[in-house]
């Protein structure tokens, strides 16, 4: 683990208050600190190399902002906790983290939402075994790409909103997860499948960053109709479930499968 990613010992570390508005900007998309902290805190943490003065914006020129910079995000952590953070980069299952951390580590990260603990359902159910996952604001704390995290369902439900469509997600005997729609004859599942360990789920509560399977849809309709389609992936899942709604909009117009297209 490289150390300059752990906070120097010798240095100050930030006091309870600096360190939720440092975690503030850290959440911020654009990294700048909250409005409304002391002009003598942000001079403070500016002097420690925490903070940097933002570039003006058109919006309001005379705004004077602050941003957060590596030294800022590296003052909040130890060395524990980065290098529990990035072991997710040589983890067998990407984003979780496999090496074991002292329960002091672990309960701090999560109280900080730097990691989640999720199911091999992809939920938070305290009933059943859970792994530890780094969060995106985990990634962000250690300078990692930013993923995605939500559910893939949600967008394809979002999706068939938009296209008038009313559907819902259920959860089978076996714990797997699909989007359906039902009216009339006319049943149709939709799901991703997601590689745990030794077999597949198949899950629309995982978060997007997980699936690199594309949508399936299973539909049953008639007395006997059937028709299984995957649509390509590799645009993301907010896009391809985009995409399925539309092909399932438009196979729905008339029941001919040849409609279900990308």
């Amino acid at each position: 683990m490289p150390m300059s990613l752990a906070a120097d010992p010798n240095a100050p570390a930030p006091t309870a208050r600096q360190r939720t508005w440092l975690f503030a900007a850290l959440r911020a998309d654009d990294g700048l600190m909250p409005l409304g902290v002391p002009h003598r805190s942000l001079d403070l943490m500016r002097e420690r190399g925490w903070l940097k003065t933002a570039p003006a914006t058109d919006d309001d020129p005379l705004q004077i902002r602050h941003q957060l910079t590596p030294g800022g995000r590296f003052a909040l952590l130890s060395v524990g906790k980065a290098d529990a953070l990035l072991s997710v980069l040589t983890s067998t299952e990407p984003g979780r983290i496999e090496k074991p951390m002292q329960r002091q580590i672990l309960t701090s990260l999560l109280r900080e939402g730097l990691v989640c603990r999720l199911t091999r359902r992809g939920e938070q159910d305290q009933d059943d075994e859970q792994f530890t996952y780094i969060t995106t604001l985990g990634r962000r704390l250690v300078g990692l790409p930013d993923e995605d995290a939500t559910p893939a369902g949600d967008y394809l439900v979002a999706a068939f909103t938009e296209k008038g469509l009313t559907v819902a997600v259920e959860t089978d005997r076996n714990g797997d997860t699909r989007v359906v729609y039902r009216l009339g004859d006319i049943e149709a599942r939709f799901f991703r499948e997601v590689w745990n360990p030794g077999f597949y789920t198949y899950s629309v509560r995982h978060p997007a960053w997980m699936h690199d399977k594309p949508w399936t849809a299973l539909i049953t309709y008639g007395a006997d109709g059937a028709v299984e389609k995957h649509l390509p992936n590799g645009l993301g899942v907010q896009k391809e479930s985009a995409r399925m709604a539309a092909a399932f909009t438009a196979w729905l117009a008339d029941r001919d499968d040849a409609a279900f297209t990308a």
